[in-house]
């Protein structure tokens, strides 16, 4: 009884976390600078563009972005 009350809460605490997951990386694709790409998946939310790496250290709006999702 207590398996399957646990392999049910289990499941819906992943289909919960995927979902709030979804939610903010929707937030985050609102506020991205131009050129920047932001996807949810089951490792969580990457984002990816040219240059993201220098684009990172240049410009604030991406340091802003990784900020927030630190809170």
């Amino acid at each position: 009884m207590f398996g399957r009350l646990t392999a049910r809460s289990e499941r819906r605490a992943r289909d919960r976390a995927a979902a709030r997951a979804q939610e903010f990386a929707a937030r985050m694709a609102e506020d991205a600078p131009p050129g920047i790409d932001i996807q949810s998946g089951p490792e969580g939310i990457s984002l990816s563009g040219r240059g993201i790496v220098r684009r990172f250290a240049l410009d604030p709006a991406l340091r802003w972005l990784s900020a927030e999702a630190r809170r």
